[in-house]
């Protein structure tokens, strides 16, 4: 059938079109962008409104005080962000009429840059029209204000700190190392009482002039702010007193995060990344009598592609682990094989989990039979001894920050640890991720004996899999699977607590 050059040329004007419009979704999203400036200058001329109102109604509250003077700068402040996301919103609109197809990026960043500076100028609108109400509640119930601030004084003077003081002396004592950190933590909580009784003093006459009505804007302002410290301080004290409680309960739990599955499945246009974590704990009751007890956990958790893919080398590996004596900051989240971690360095000859055993002429590593049950969950019921070469290998990679997959007996046999490895085709046999052919491409699917150890391909970057892994420190990217042990938020000025 011949076609009419008529047709072709119109035929490819509407190509030419078809491909110089930005995707619907993106277009949607920019007409969505231009309601929600609407929306946010209403708010922002409501806010402006709102505030002349207050001002006006108590002049005398406000006299000599700062505060009018910051909201409206502030307020102006947030026009001119509103100004520039107006500016934003027309170059989207025009992108959005006859943008080409490669501008399709540009406009995902100036959406971006357009939500954050509606997003500002929204929630810094609401704050100051807060901050104002504040004022004149306080300004007209001041004596109800005052008793509020009693009521906060009084629970930070008599906060006690009994407990956790007890808690960290007993954790000084059984882990004499932290105690510089825990020191620090106990010294920042014992400092808000004192602050709390230094504002408190110092505001004896504003509250005095308080209670009889006689106060100006920039007294009143002085009394908000105390208000608002003591309230933040008592609520401080118990959050800050709870995490220095788990600060040095950390200290007596050993994990470790074992991945023992994979699952990358699709649903419709969607595809889901999946890792099952055996979660192995090991909470020690007392540190002088070696009394203990293990738990173990397993769960799915959802992940993203990269995490995924972080992880994939990495089956049967303890992908963080974290000992006793350690905070859960301070967790390794290089993967290693499971339980590695607990043996004792040769130099050392032993430690709280067992000793290195040297009669027959071999050296081997033999758990004490208190943590027996530790063993069997980390190797998955099927201990193998562990012998000084390979541990000697295993140091060898891990002071070097990479992981350790075993060593091959031959340059082609397939690795011992790992997706990919001997250990864990006979123990993860039942997983999801080989059942689903996770070792179908294997270069080792045709040799004798292990036909389940596939390793997918290497990238460029990445070391062969009978040596050691991925390589993390310096210059180099940490494991992005899921991630554990991240740092707790307790702080005192300078220094981040829970970390060496």
């Amino acid at each position: 059938m011949k076609v009419s050059k008529p047709a072709l040329l119109i035929a490819s004007l509407l190509l030419l079109a078809s491909c110089s419009r930005l995707p619907n979704q993106l277009r949607r999203e920019i007409a969505r962008a231009s309601d929600r400036l609407t929306d946010v200058n209403r708010q922002l001329q409501h806010s402006q409104d709102t505030l002349a109102s207050d001002l006006s109604q108590a002049p005398d509250l406000f006299r000599d005080a700062t505060a009018p003077v910051q909201w409206t700068a502030r307020l102006q402040s947030d026009r001119d962000n509103l100004a520039s996301a107006r500016k934003i919103q027309n170059e989207l609109e025009d992108l959005a009429r006859r943008g080409p197809s490669d501008s399709q990026f540009r406009a995902e960043q100036l959406l971006t840059q357009e939500r954050q500076l509606l997003n500002t100028a929204a929630t810094d609108s609401q704050a100051i029209v807060a901050s104002a109400g504040a004022w004149l509640d306080f300004g007209r119930n001041i004596p109800s204000h005052l008793q509020t601030m009693q009521r906060e004084y009084t629970t930070v003077s008599s906060f006690d700190l009994a407990p956790v003081s007890t808690a960290v002396a007993q954790a000084e004592h059984d882990w004499p190392s932290k105690k510089t950190t825990l020191d620090e933590c106990l010294d920042s909580l014992r400092a808000i009482p004192k602050q709390a009784q230094s504002e408190w003093n110092s505001t004896q006459p504003l509250r005095e002039a308080g209670a009889s009505g006689k106060v100006s804007g920039t007294q009143l302002a002085t009394l908000i702010q105390t208000d608002d410290d003591l309230a933040n301080d008592a609520h401080t004290l118990t959050a800050k007193a709870n995490e220095l409680h788990s600060l040095c309960g950390q200290l007596y739990v050993s994990w470790d995060k074992i991945l023992t599955d994979l699952d990358d499945s699709r649903d419709g246009r969607y595809q889901f990344y999946r890792e099952r974590i055996k979660t192995v704990r090991t909470h020690i009751l007392d540190v002088a009598l070696k009394k203990s007890e293990t738990t173990s956990e397993q769960t799915w958790v959802d992940v993203s592609e990269p995490q995924f893919r972080a992880v994939e080398n990495d089956l049967g590996m303890a992908i963080a682990h974290k000992d006793a004596g350690l905070f859960d900051s301070e967790a390794q989240t290089t993967p290693q094989p499971a339980g590695f971690a607990y043996i004792a360095p040769e130099s050392e000859g032993s430690n709280r989990y067992g000793y290195w055993d040297h009669s027959g002429g071999h050296s081997i590593w033999t758990w004490l039979p208190e943590y027996l049950i530790l063993r069997e969950l980390l190797w998955n019921h099927d201990y193998h001894p562990v012998i000084a070469d390979e541990y000697r290998a295993y140091r060898t990679a891990q002071t070097a920050g990479r992981t350790f997959y075993g060593q091959a007996a031959t340059p082609t046999a397939p690795p011992k640890y790992g997706s990919h490895g001997t250990f864990t085709q006979t123990h993860y046999a039942d997983s999801r991720y080989v059942q689903h052919g996770g070792f179908s491409s294997s270069a080792y699917a045709s040799h004798p004996g292990s036909a389940a150890s596939a390793p997918r391909p290497m990238a460029n970057n990445e070391p062969e899999a009978g040596g050691a892994g991925r390589r993390f420190g310096s210059g180099a990217h940490p494991p992005s699977g899921h991630q554990f042990g991240r740092p707790g938020g307790f702080r005192s000025p300078g220094r981040r607590f829970g970390r060496r």
